[in-house]
């Protein structure tokens, strides 16, 4: 305890293990919450999130830009409840240190300064701490990876440093799908009408390359044969309150939207059917003030749920321009919501995995 003391009074911490010694130091100090929601149910407030009859062994995550760095954020830190993990332009774990301007530099647009030692040390020292599970679930995971060779905003050079990463932790090569073929900007791909061309960047950020990568992701990640796409079917979006899954603070404490979305097809509504659960996380500049339900909508996700079992879970983020500081409405990857943002005492890790228990039951 005196060296981290020491580290916050002198503010001198050097080296990445340094840093997540402050992280875990406090993470700690901090009693364990338990993973069930802290507020009532009122009536005039969107639902909660129903408990489903889930298969536990198929728990999946995908994410574009800073939801992709918080599929890889979730994935690493519970590596003993994920089994895959897809992700758009997402940079590797623990890419910014705590730090915005190493965001906005090494971990967007100068991958030469990202240090795979420094990263992969962090996330040792996070497992030996226990605020992250141990690495060594990921062995068998199946990964996902993204990159457009025409990305401005996260180059791919970011994403083949993600791709190292992942190697230094899963088996089999050919667990790992680096996808980096298709002149895309920064975007999440799909096929659906209201999709931009490959190469625009701009609103909503779903750009149409001739590529259906909702199949793409599923097919590679999760262990059973994907059907053909349905019909998307706007009566089985269902709109929840997220207030409930955030203990002693208000969701804008958090940068978090009070409602999210969750894509469930009838038939998962039955006891008798198990069905499978996969977190998709949207990107900066895509919260719902800015593109409305195009994220939760239109990523081609939902129409695979339909003839696969799959229920969609759509957590949201809000834009905050004040504190915490949010002003694009990205999920945290760089510790706006404080320095633990990347383990498991997260603010935002923990209100997703109560999101995900609302649906799964415990894990």
């Amino acid at each position: 305890m005196m060296s981290f003391f020491w580290c916050l009074v002198l503010l001198e911490c050097l080296f990445v293990v340094a840093v997540l010694k402050i992280n875990v130091g406090q993470s700690l100090q901090r009693p364990k919450q338990q993973m069930t929601p802290s507020k009532s149910h009122n009536d005039g407030d969107p639902p909660p999130l129903p408990l489903l009859n889930i298969n536990k062994d198929t728990l999946s995550l995908s994410g574009i830009s800073a939801g992709g760095a918080m599929a890889i954020q979730l994935h690493v830190s519970h590596s003993k409840v994920f089994q895959s993990m897809a992700a758009f332009a997402g940079p590797p774990y623990y890419c910014a240190n705590a730090n915005v301007d190493v965001a906005l530099t090494s971990c967007m647009k100068d991958p030469a300064l990202i240090s795979l030692a420094d990263l992969i040390a962090a996330t040792t020292f996070a497992a030996s701490a226990l605020s992250i599970d141990n690495p060594i679930n990921m062995r068998g995971d199946k990964i996902w990876l993204f990159t457009g060779q025409k990305d401005s905003v996260v180059v791919s050079g970011v994403m083949a440093k993600t791709l190292k990463y992942y190697e230094n932790y899963v088996r089999n090569s050919s667990d790992i799908m680096f996808i980096n073929s298709y002149p895309a900007e920064h975007a999440w791909i799909t096929t659906n009408a209201i999709a931009k061309d490959c190469g625009y960047l701009g609103e909503p950020f779903l750009n149409d390359c001739g590529f259906d990568a909702a199949y793409s992701l599923l097919s590679h990640n999760l262990p059973f044969e994907i059907k053909g796409k349905g019909t998307f079917n706007e009566s089985n979006l269902y709109q929840f309150s997220q207030t409930i899954y955030i203990i002693d603070r208000l969701p804008s404490d958090i940068s978090f939207n009070q409602v999210g979305y969750a894509y469930i097809p009838k038939q998962c509504l039955a006891e008798s059917t198990q069905c499978h659960l996969h977190v998709s996380l949207h990107g900066c500049e895509q919260d719902m003030d800015t593109i409305g339900t195009a994220f939760v909508s239109d990523t081609g996700l939902n129409e695979y749920a339909e003839t696969n079992n799959l229920v969609i879970l759509y957590p949201q983020v809000i834009r905050s321009p004040d504190i915490p500081y949010n002003p694009k409405g990205c999920f945290d990857w760089w510790g706006y919501t404080g320095v633990d943002y990347a383990s498991q005492p997260g603010l935002q890790q923990q209100a997703i995995m109560r999101m995900i228990e609302a649906i799964t039951g415990p894990l």
